[in-house]
C-alpha cells in the first residue's frame, strides 16, 4: 500500500486540476498552489482542438498517448458535467486539413489507417460538402479526421477546478512558487510567496512556470499563441478545417475561432498587430467569406514547451518530487491520460507509459548512471 497520503500540486491550470480531481478521488489530500487562479493562462486560452490525428504526430508513445487521451474525453465529459452540472463543449466535429500548395505530403496522415484509425481523403466536391462550400476554392485535396474534435477550454478548466473542489480538494490561488524544499534527501515541500506547503509528494505542473526553482531545473520554456475569435453573420462551418498556416474552430455559439501563432518571446503575453494579421490573412485564404466576419476579439496564452516537443511526466531526480508539464500544444488533448498517470506515479506506481517522456531523457548519461546507482544503494 502507497504511504502517500498528501499530493501537493504547483499549477492549476488543467493539467493540474485534472490531477487535483484523480487525487481526490482516490481518497488523498491534495493541495494546489496557483500563481494567479486556476486556468488563467494557457489552459482557458486554449482552442480546444482534441485531434491527435489531425496533428500529424508520429507514430511511436506520443501519438498513442495523445490516442489514448481522446478516447477518455467522451466519458471524462459526461463525469464533468455529472459533477458540475457545466457542460465542457466536447463535440466530435471532425477535422478538415486541406492542401493549398497542391503538394502537401498527406502520407503520414494515411498512415494513421495501418493503426486502424479513420482517414478520409477528400478532393474538391468532398471539401466544399464537408465545409458547406465555404472553402477556398484553390484546396483541391485535404484529408478529414472524423474521430477528432474540440471542447471549450475555459469551461473545461473550471469544471474542473470545481470537480478538484467538490472532491476535497483545497486550492491556494495567488500564490506565486518560489523554490522546493528538500531535507533527507526529499522534496518535502513548497516555498511560496504565501508561505511553505508541505506534503508526501509534490508534483510540479506549472505550466509554462516549471522552472520557477533553478535548483531543480525542468527544461520548459513559454510560446506564446495569439488567438483571434470572429463571428460571421451566420455559423459558416460544421466542422474544424485548417490549413498549414492557420485552424478555424465554430464554436456552438456561432462565433469561430482563429488560431495559432507560435512565438518563443519569452513570458510576453501580448497581443500583436502582426501576429493577428498573419492570422487573418491565413483566414481568409482559406475561407474568403471570411471577410465579411465581425471582429470579435483576440488574446494569447503561453503554452510549456520542451526542447523535443514531448511532455515532460513522471520522476524527476529527486526523490518525492514529479513532473507533469511541457505538454505544449496537446495539454487539453492530454489532460485526462495525464492525470490518471501521474496520480498513479503520485502513488507509487511505475507506468510505463510515462517511461518515454521521463526528464531523464535530457540528462547527460553519466548522470543516469549515477542516479540508478544511487538508487541502488539507497532505493
Amino acid at each position: 500500500m502507497s504511504s502517500v497520503r498528501s499530493v501537493l500540486i504547483v499549477g492549476g491550470g488543467v493539467i493540474g486540476c485534472s490531477l487535483a480531481r484523480e487525487l481526490a478521488g482516490r481518497g488523498v489530500a491534495v493541495t494546489v498552489v496557483e500563481r494567479a487562479e486556476p486556468g488563467a493562462e494557457a489552459s482557458s486560452a486554449a482552442a480546444g482542438l482534441i485531434a491527435p490525428q489531425a496533428e500529424g504526430l508520429p507514430s511511436g508513445p506520443l501519438f498513442d498517448l495523445a490516442i489514448a487521451g481522446r478516447a477518455l474525453y467522451p466519458g471524462w465529459s459526461e463525469d464533468l458535467e455529472r459533477e458540475t452540472g457545466i457542460d465542457v463543449g466536447w463535440r466530435r466535429t471532425g477535422i478538415l486539413r486541406c492542401d493549398l500548395s497542391g503538394c502537401e505530403d498527406f502520407s503520414r496522415y494515411l498512415r494513421q489507417r495501418d493503426a486502424g484509425l479513420p482517414v478520409e481523403e477528400a478532393d474538391a466536391s468532398r471539401i466544399a460538402e464537408l465545409t458547406a462550400g465555404l472553402s477556398c476554392p484553390e484546396a483541391t485535396r485535404g484529408v478529414f479526421f472524423p474521430e477528432d474534435g474540440t471542447v471549450d477550454a475555459k469551461r473545461l478548466t473550471r469544471a474542473l477546478w470545481l470537480a478538484a473542489l467538490s472532491r476535497g480538494a483545497r486550492f491556494v490561488n495567488g500564490a506565486a512558487a518560489r523554490r522546493f524544499v528538500v531535507a533527507e534527501g526529499r522534496c518535502r515541500a513548497v516555498e511560496t510567496d504565501r508561505g511553505t506547503f508541505e506534503a508526501d509528494c509534490v508534483v510540479d505542473a506549472a505550466g509554462a512556470w516549471a522552472a520557477f526553482d533553478a535548483e531543480a531545473p525542468v527544461p520548459v520554456s513559454p510560446v506564446r499563441g495569439q488567438i483571434v475569435r470572429l463571428r460571421p453573420a451566420e455559423p459558416l462551418l460544421p466542422c474544424v478545417v485548417e490549413s498549414e498556416a492557420v485552424y478555424l474552430v465554430p464554436r456552438p455559439d456561432g462565433s469561430l475561432l482563429v488560431g495559432s501563432t507560435q512565438e518563443r518571446v519569452g513570458f510576453r503575453k501580448e497581443v500583436t498587430g502582426k501576429g493577428v494579421r498573419g492570422l487573418l490573412d491565413a483566414a481568409l485564404t482559406l475561407v474568403p467569406s471570411l471577410a465579411d466576419a465581425r471582429f470579435v476579439g483576440a488574446w494569447a496564452g503561453l503554452r510549456p514547451a520542451s526542447p523535443d516537443g514531448w511532455p515532460i511526466l513522471g520522476a524527476s531526480a529527486i526523490p518525492g518530487l514529479l513532473f507533469a508539464t511541457g505538454h505544449f500544444r496537446n495539454g487539453i488533448l492530454l489532460a485526462p491520460i495525464t492525470a490518471t498517470l501521474l496520480a498513479d506515479a503520485a502513488l507509487g506506481a511505475a507506468p510505463r507509459e510515462l517511461v518515454p517522456f521521463s526528464a531523464a531523457r535530457f540528462r547527460p548519461p553519466e548522470e543516469n548512471r549515477r542516479l540508478h546507482q544511487e538508487e541502488r544503494v539507497f532505493g
